[in-house]
Order: C-alpha cells, then sequence, then structure tokens
C-alpha cells in the first residue's frame, strides 16, 4: 500500500499516528490512598484465630456501688424502698451515703426477696441535721462496717456477660482473557497490576466492616441454602455512650461526651477516629488550661500516622486519625445537607479492647488460577473470613451530627 505523499517540513501531524511513541509516565496517579488505619492498627495489636464461625467472649465488671431511692423519705424515716432489683446490691451493715445531701446511714436489715431496707439507722457520722430524702436520689454503697464477732456474710455474685460475633466471608475479585494479560500496558503488565489495586479495595472492605457492618447470621441463605454470617462492628456495638452534637462541635461539648468512655477501659489505649469535618471543628478550639486542645504534631500510634492529639476530660493525650473517606459520606457540606450523615461521625475506641479475629487457615489470601478448567481466561481473588471483638461497649463511643466548630 502506498503511504501519503508531503511536502515540504514534514510536522508531527503528518506522521503516521501508529509511528508516533507515547509519552506515558509509567507511574499510574491513584485519587485515593490507603485509609485503611483500623485494619493496620488492629493486624499490629495482640490477637487470635477463630476456630469456629462465631465467636465469643466474657464481660465482666465490679460489683454495682450505686443505688437509687424509690420514694420520698421523711428526715425521720427509718425504712426505704430502692429501685428495682436493687435490694440484692446491698446488706445488713452497709454503708450508704446519699451523694446530693451527704447524708449517711447504716442498713440493720432487708426485707427477703424485696427491695425494702426494713430498718436503717439515719445520720451516721458527723453529720447530725435530718435531711429528707427525694425520690430518685443516688446513694453510695461505701462498704459494710461489720460488728466484732459477726457471722458470715451472706455472698453475692455478679453474673459475667457474653459477648459475640460472627465471621463474615469477603472475596475481592478479577479476572482478564489470557490474551490481555499478555501483551504489555503502560505502568506494567496484569494481572499483576490489577492485583495491588484489588488489595487496597479488599482492605477497605475490611475498614468498614469494622466501623459499620450488622451483626448477623443466617443458617440457610438462597439459592444454595447455606449459611451466612456478617461481623458486627463499632456502630453495631456501642450503645451506651452515643452522643449526637446536632450542631457545633465545642471543647465543652466533647469533653463532656468523652467522660462516658473515658471512665471505662483502658484511657491510654483510647484513639479517636473522625471524619474530615469533625477534626475541621476540633481544629478551630483555642483554650488554656491542662493544655492545648489541638496539638497538630503527627505521630505514629500502633503503626499508624496519626495526625493530632486532643487534651481529653480526664487529662489524658488522645490520639485523632482522620478518616478522609468519609468526607464522601453525606454530611452538613454535602449536597443536598444531611448533618446526621455518616460524614459527620467521630468514634472513640478503645483498643485494648477490641481484636481481630481471622478464622483459622481463613485470614487473608491471594488465590490465583481460579478460571474454570479449560477456559482462555485468568482469575483470581483475595479471599478472607474474620470478624472483630469488640468488649465492653462502655468503654467505647461516638458522636455525630457535626456540622462545624467553634470555642465555648
Amino acid at each position: 500500500m502506498a503511504g501519503t505523499v508531503v511536502t515540504g517540513n514534514v510536522s508531527t501531524e503528518e506522521v503516521l499516528p501508529d509511528e508516533r511513541v507515547i509519552d506515558m509516565d509509567p507511574l499510574i496517579k491513584k485519587l485515593i490512598n490507603d485509609d485503611s488505619q483500623f485494619v493496620t492498627m488492629t493486624s499490629r495489636l495482640p490477637s487470635k484465630v477463630a476456630t469456629r464461625e462465631k465467636v465469643n467472649w466474657l464481660e465482666e465488671e465490679d460489683f454495682p456501688r450505686v443505688v437509687q431511692s424509690l420514694n420520698a423519705q421523711l428526715s425521720t424515716d427509718t425504712t426505704m424502698t430502692l429501685g428495682t432489683g436493687q435490694g440484692k446490691l446491698v446488706a445488713a451493715n452497709d454503708l450508704l451515703r446519699n451523694m446530693r445531701t451527704g447524708e449517711a446511714i447504716r442498713i440493720n436489715s432487708i426485707t427477703a426477696g424485696t427491695d425494702v431496707i426494713a430498718t436503717m439507722t439515719r445520720h451516721v457520722g458527723n453529720l447530725s441535721t435530718p435531711v429528707a430524702i427525694n425520690a430518685g436520689d443516688n446513694f453510695l454503697v461505701v462498704a459494710d462496717s461489720q460488728p466484732q464477732g459477726s457471722d458470715f456474710p451472706s455472698p453475692r455474685y455478679l453474673a459475667r456477660v457474653l459477648g459475640f460475633n460472627y465471621t463474615q466471608i469477603t472475596r475481592t475479585t478479577w479476572g482478564f482473557t489470557d490474551t490481555q494479560t499478555a501483551i504489555e500496558l503502560y505502568g506494567g503488565r496484569e494481572p499483576g497490576k490489577e492485583a495491588v489495586r484489588q488489595a487496597r479495595r479488599h482492605k477497605a472492605k475490611w475498614e468498614a466492616i469494622a466501623f459499620w457492618g450488622p451483626r448477623s447470621f443466617s443458617a440457610a441463605v438462597p439459592p444454595e441454602n447455606e449459611p451466612q454470617g456478617s461481623a458486627g462492628g463499632a456502630y453495631e456495638f456501642i450503645t451506651s455512650n452515643v452522643k449526637n452534637v446536632g450542631g457545633s462541635l465545642t471543647p465543652d461539648i466533647f469533653d463532656t461526651w468523652l467522660m462516658g468512655p473515658l471512665q471505662y477501659g483502658s484511657s491510654s489505649e483510647k484513639v479517636f477516629f473522625c471524619a474530615p469535618i469533625v477534626a475541621a471543628a476540633m481544629s478551630k478550639w483555642n483554650r488554656v488550661g491542662m493544655g492545648a486542645q489541638w496539638d497538630p504534631s503527627p505521630r505514629n500510634i500502633h503503626g499508624v500516622q496519626v495526625d493530632a492529639f486532643v487534651s481529653g476530660a480526664y487529662g489524658y493525650r488522645i490520639p485523632v486519625v482522620v478518616k478522609k473517606e468519609w468526607a464522601s459520606f453525606p454530611s452538613n457540606l454535602s449536597t443536598p445537607a444531611v448533618p446526621a450523615g455518616f460524614g459527620s461521625y467521630g468514634f472513640l475506641l478503645d483498643m485494648s479492647l477490641i481484636s481481630r479475629r481471622p478464622l483459622r487457615d481463613r485470614d487473608t489470601k491471594l488465590l490465583t488460577e481460579e478460571q474454570p478448567k479449560g477456559k482462555d481466561t485468568y482469575n483470581a481473588e483475595y479471599l478472607c473470613e474474620a470478624t472483630y471483638q469488640f468488649a465492653h461497649e462502655r468503654a467505647h463511643g461516638y458522636l455525630y451530627g457535626v456540622t462545624g466548630g467553634s470555642n465555648p
């Protein structure tokens, strides 16, 4: 076939297009980098393999030390009814202190099988002025005060609580024709190039499960009628320390909320994971006292680069990890605005009470050559079956509905 005759100086547009070498950067630019800090942290923390599709753990706490009065009592009354079920929390010779008035009382006897203090001595100690008791007054069970030569007190036992979660199977797949794997490509040949991207996607799945996964199990799911489980995440387990900010996040709001989860677990192991809008709100804080509220000095915690620290209600410095991906979730900044969307959340998690539990021989693995025998393709996948263990939900917490930030 004869070529096209060109006269004069030849420009770039007169050369056969396929003859020109494309100037292509061999490094492919990624829009989103690895944002799975929680998975990285839990992978480096102590853990153990699961041996069943359901993992269980026991949670215990110390014997309750606070009881309430059910009804109002006169300053001269020597009987008192406690809240439902609280008769088992006290016994004869226990000393109680009213945390509103300061009055101390000594229990002399309990009506068996009820919540009624049958007889009690009022105004024990230095508080001699008679004081009335209100309905709902809180009493601290200080300790028992046994007389000399007393009989063996009746033992009391607080049952432990069962925690559980289910394993979840995730399969991240990709495939090419064998012809596609044989040709040269910018940035490298397939399937190796795609395996790197799918590994990042697979890790992101477990990051999402850790925060938003629902705990569920079905014994038979169509069409194969096989069992199917899903692992619950922090959103599923945390029920006590939940705060709807519903507006600007101030230091006072944050510190008040922190008082809940910080009183439990290990305060030195708490980490705050938050959406960018929450971090932006915190960065506006500027007050003096125990220390700066916002300290943008990156450090490394459990193998993860931490964005900043914040002084907590108890004086602890809490690592803050900004979840950049959550900026794409609905929030007050999205269109339309969703002030209480997932893009407005922040989770305070006690990492000493959380562990990743891969099923034995089923932790993340790369499986290659998965295509049917005789098919001219290449198929591979990352497969993992695992779950998370979230113990003592009161040691964790989350807030949401953050629309901005300001000082008090």
